[in-house]
């Protein structure tokens, strides 16, 4: 079972004008609506891709029905824990001929203790050994900062194998709890390493250092679009497809499905690095996941590149 757990979930906005200006009334295309977060552009990608998932986080009000509303009818089950408060909702506002954009984030409702122990309760009802979960993004007001630490370690000890993407103290503090997975922002991953990761060697580099606390896989996507799978035994690097850019935010989502549905397939380390990093480029070339077809997305697995580094 793969399930993905987004704290701070939201509908996600993505308005297209011809040219970003500031101070004037800008003429956008109808909007487009996602059921966003971390997680849950994770349990979208995943549905593309044949693999269910049940997506679970806080949410409220009339967007935090919305989301429930759109990822049901995209097949996917929710099980949420509602709060006072309206979801969050994410505004991009991007030019449409360019890679330009402007993305505003809300900070979230905010989460009563009831609420936090609620969602520790549902999360231990469903944590069964073998399951995947991808356990990512930002936490809402009224989370503590070892939310993520005390459910990483409460899953590990179900046996469960934890997907780990967040930022700042609740990602510091997560880490030490040793997740199956690591995919970090490339920005913060070199906060925690303390050195820029503009290479591939740099990303190496900070790929040891998480292995070496005992971490079992890191995933890391250069700002070029480049993809390093790694474990203490194989680097497997993926060289960026060069494709017509349509989307500016979800990649690392799409990347992060693309590589759950891998390790769910039992694949070696350099087909899924492979699979995934051509996942990924399908996504950021169509205007949704559901513009996507099957066969440009087999298409671009043969276009990947790969490279692979033993480690002993």
């Amino acid at each position: 079972m793969i399930v993905t757990l987004t704290p701070n979930p939201s509908v996600d906005r993505t308005l297209v004008v011809s040219r970003l200006k500031f101070n004037e009334i800008l003429r956008a295309d109808p909007a487009q609506l996602d059921w966003g977060g971390k997680g849950f552009n994770a349990s979208r990608g995943l549905s593309v891709l044949g693999q269910p998932s049940l997506a679970i986080g806080w949410v409220g009000g009339g967007a935090g029905k919305m989301l429930e509303d759109g990822l049901n009818k995209l097949g996917i089950k929710t099980d949420f824990v509602w709060v006072e408060g309206e979801t969050r909702t994410n505004t991009v506002v991007q030019e449409g001929n360019n890679n330009w954009y402007m993305l505003v984030n809300e900070p979230g409702p905010h989460v009563s203790p009831d609420a936090i122990e609620e969602m520790i309760e549902k999360a231990g009802k469903y944590a069964n050994p073998g399951d995947i979960w991808v356990v990512a993004g930002s936490i809402p007001p009224g989370v503590p900062q070892d939310f993520y630490a005390n459910l990483i370690r409460m899953l590990k000890a179900k046996g469960v194998k934890i997907v780990f993407d967040a930022t700042a103290v609740p990602f510091n503090l997560g880490i030490k709890e040793i997740p199956w997975l690591l995919y970090p922002e490339v920005t913060e991953a070199a906060r925690l390493v303390d050195f820029e990761i503009g290479t591939l060697d740099m990303a190496k580099r900070a790929a040891m250092h998480f292995l070496q606390q005992g971490i079992e896989y890191v995933a890391i996507m250069l700002e070029n679009g480049g993809v390093l799978l790694s474990s203490k035994r194989l680097m497997v690097m993926a060289s960026p497809l060069k494709v017509t850019i349509r989307r500016v935010t979800g990649a690392r989502g799409a990347l992060c499905a693309g590589i759950v549905d891998g390790f769910v397939r039992q694949l070696p380390l350099v087909e899924i690095t492979r699979r995934a990093a051509a996942f990924r480029a399908a996504y950021i070339c169509s205007k949704d996941y559901s513009t996507i077809r099957q066969e440009d997305f087999l298409g671009l697995i043969h276009r990947v590149e790969i490279d692979s580094i033993p480690m002993l």
